[in-house]
């Protein structure tokens, strides 16, 4: 099985990082019965976290990391794809870098939050209905998705600028 690589907003990390965990918690109270017993409450389900810790080698691995700072620091929510999960709509809320750096080698922790607003992705989010006179750059745009992602995503699409209105597009 290939394990899909980690995208947010468009960028794809060359690498997993080699630590993931993808945390989900409920919000519970306990509530006094009767005769001394008690339940379980649930409040509400918090927000999806997820953090990992990777490291980035090559030449150019400084512009690699500030790649994906200039992400961190957008401040806006954006589709984030993880292994093994359905995609949905984060924030990017931290990136350290965690050991002095050497050549050719950075080594980072990251965290992204789930943005409860947006909240999941369903089916029918995960694709664009286009409208009329809309192209694949468009769409690439808005969703901040990468257009060589789009046309691999969409194999059957063979020109970017021409989409017939009404036709579903998948962004991630």
């Amino acid at each position: 099985m290939k394990v899909s690589k980690i995208r947010f907003k468009g960028y794809e990390w060359e690498h997993n990082p080699e630590k993931l965990k993808v945390a989900n918690e409920d919000n519970l109270s306990e509530q006094k019965m009767p005769r001394g017993s008690s339940i379980a409450v649930k409040r509400s389900s918090k927000c999806r976290s997820v953090t990992g810790e990777g490291i980035i080698t090559g030449y150019d691995c400084f512009n690699k990391f500030n790649e994906i700072l200039k992400l961190q620091r957008s401040g806006e929510s954006g589709i984030l794809t993880l292994p093994g999960t359905k995609p949905f709509y984060a924030y990017f809320r931290k990136l350290e870098l965690l050991c002095e750096p050497v050549p050719d080698t950075i080594c980072y922790r990251f965290e992204f939050f789930e943005d409860s607003e947006r909240n999941y992705i369903n089916e029918e989010t995960l694709y664009h209905t286009t409208l009329n006179g809309e192209s694949l750059w468009d769409i690439s745009h808005n969703y901040g998705v990468e257009i060589e992602t789009l046309v691999k995503l969409n194999p059957d699409i063979k020109r970017v600028d021409e989409i017939y209105t009404g036709r579903k597009v998948r962004i991630c």
